[in-house]
């Protein structure tokens, strides 16, 4: 929504329009004026003479326009300027009849749309013949602070089809935002109220480009532009690939260790048998000539060399197996935090 705010030297005339009248204004020179509590009054008689335009044809569409126009400005709920703004302006572009820009400008000065509001006056006082001495009086005056006040910039792009936000931020009250464009051309000149101004250009596909500026009465300046593309996002990568966990490889170690372990148990149980047998039948190391003690001794000690190389080797296998699974590898690590870790020069896990 568009603030309105009311210049401290513009003082509409309390003026107003029947829906007896509206169509007749078109045939006539009168002005709708709205004020907080608007008066309903008769269209002013017919001019005298009417240039070319004005005596065209009105198209029905046109009259409807500023019909509502009007009804806009009348609504017992607050004049909606804004709107109204619009359907005059729809109703010029269509008719093109210079009556309407009397509307308008009104319109445009309470929108703060000074640049605007100048030019629609103007060109009805130029255009318009018989306009009712009273109301040309106060235009007049309104004309006159407007060309003082306003503040003309120029503002360039890059590219056309920009659209120009215009807030004015006053120091009490509610903030004034006007919408101009979009531009046909790379140049667009605007007239707008003395303050501090956020003005921002803005061209779909393009990042906003924002100037700032304190603007003075009477004053002109110039901006230009420049849009800017917004940085494209990179295509979306492979997820980053997570090192393996160690795999099977540490439960085949234990298992084999495991399997070792139990073999190694069972060849000492043997070698512990045979060792007992020898006892048992060669006590005092008196063997009965039937008995081949040294055969015996040697498978005994066959069987023990047997279970220490199976137990040494199945209980290696077995912590083996687990310090891999352990410190073998980390699950959360990737292959770039290795590739960083290389280039800070950090060393390496030592895994098995």
């Amino acid at each position: 929504m568009i603030a309105v705010t009311q210049h401290p030297s513009f003082r509409p005339l309390a003026r107003s329009l029947t829906a007896a009248a509206m169509v007749a204004v078109l045939g006539s020179p009168v002005v709708a004026r709205a004020q907080d509590a608007p008066a309903p009054t008769t269209a002013s008689p017919a001019p005298k003479a009417e240039s070319p335009a004005a005596s065209a044809e009105i198209s029905d569409e046109a009259k409807q326009h500023f019909r509502a126009g009007v009804a806009l400005l009348q609504d017992p709920e607050g004049e909606k300027v804004e709107e109204a703004y619009r359907e005059f302006k729809t109703a010029f572009d269509l008719s093109g009849s210079p009556k309407i820009l009397g509307n308008m400008g009104f319109c445009a000065m309470r929108l703060e749309r000074d640049g605007e509001a100048i030019e629609a006056y103007s060109r009805y006082l130029r255009e318009v013949p018989n306009i009712d001495p009273e109301e040309r009086a106060q235009i007049v005056r309104d004309l006159q602070t407007l060309q003082v006040g306003v503040v003309r910039l120029t503002l360039e792009f890059d590219r056309p089809g920009v659209t120009i936000l215009d807030e004015r931020i006053p120091v009490r009250g509610a903030r004034v935002t006007n919408a101009y464009g979009p531009a046909q051309t790379t140049k667009i000149e605007i007239g707008v109220r003395p303050g501090h101004h956020v003005i921002t250009a803005k061209l779909l596909g393009y990042e906003d480009a924002v100037w700032e500026l304190e603007a003075y009465a009477g004053s002109r300046d110039r901006h230009a532009f420049t849009l800017h593309e917004p940085p494209r996002p990179l295509p979306p990568g492979p997820p980053p690939e997570t090192a393996k966990g160690p795999g099977p490889g540490p439960w085949i170690l234990m298992g084999s260790g495991a399997a070792l372990l139990v073999a190694g148990t069972v060849t000492g149980v043997i070698a512990l048998g045979k060792t007992n047998d020898i006892e048992d039948r060669c006590p005092n190391d008196v063997c009965p000539r039937s008995f081949d003690l040294d055969d015996d001794r040697a498978t005994a000690k066959t069987f023990v060399r047997v279970t220490d190389v199976l137990l040494v080797v199945g209980g290696l296998a077995v912590v083996g197996g687990a310090a891999w699974y352990l410190f073998g590898g980390s699950g959360g690590e990737t292959k770039g935090d290795k590739a960083k870790a290389a280039r800070l020069g950090y060393p390496f896990r030592v895994t098995f």
